[in-house]
C-alpha cells in the first residue's frame, strides 16, 4: 500500500487504499462517483478514462436526455476524481523519494494539469449541492 502522509482525509485516497504493491496480479485502480439516488454510478481509471457506467432499474423513470445529462456530469466528476488520485499518488511517491510536497503539488497542478484532491472535492461538493439540492 502506498504511504501517504498528507493533510488529506483517507476518503480522498480511498481508491488507493486497495492498492497492494506486493500483489503481482494486475488490477485496475478505479474511482467511482454515484448520484445520491444510487441510480447511476460512473467509474474512471486513474488516467481519467471512463471504465464503466452502472445503472439501476430506477433510471427507467428518467428521460433519455435526463439520463444522458446525469451520466455526463458523473463521468466528468469521476474522471476528475481519478486524476486527483493520480495527483495524490504522485505527491506521496515523490515525497518518499525526498521531494518537497508543496513543490511537487504545484508542479503537478501547473505543469501537468492534474487537479488536487481538495479542488476536486470542492467541485464535487458544489455540483452535488446545486444539482441535487432537492434530493
Amino acid at each position: 500500500m502506498p504511504h501517504h502522509e498528507s493533510g488529506w482525509d483517507d476518503s480522498d485516497l480511498a481508491a488507493l487504499d486497495a492498492y497492494d504493491a506486493d500483489d503481482e496480479t494486475l488490477s485496475v485502480l478505479l474511482f467511482t462517483v454515484t448520484n445520491p439516488a444510487g441510480s447511476v454510478a460512473v467509474s474512471a481509471q486513474i488516467d481519467g478514462r471512463i471504465h464503466r457506467v452502472e445503472l439501476s432499474s430506477d433510471v427507467t423513470r428518467m428521460t433519455e436526455a435526463q439520463l444522458s445529462a446525469e451520466i455526463e456530469v458523473l463521468a466528468g466528476l469521476a474522471s476528475r476524481e481519478a486524476l486527483a488520485g493520480q495527483h495524490a499518488l504522485l505527491v506521496a511517491s515523490m515525497h518518499e523519494l525526498g521531494h518537497d510536497r508543496v513543490a511537487t503539488r504545484g508542479f503537478l497542478s501547473r505543469s501537468l494539469g492534474l487537479p488536487s484532491p481538495e479542488d476536486v472535492n470542492a467541485e464535487k461538493t458544489r455540483v452535488f449541492a446545486t444539482r441535487y439540492a432537492d434530493d
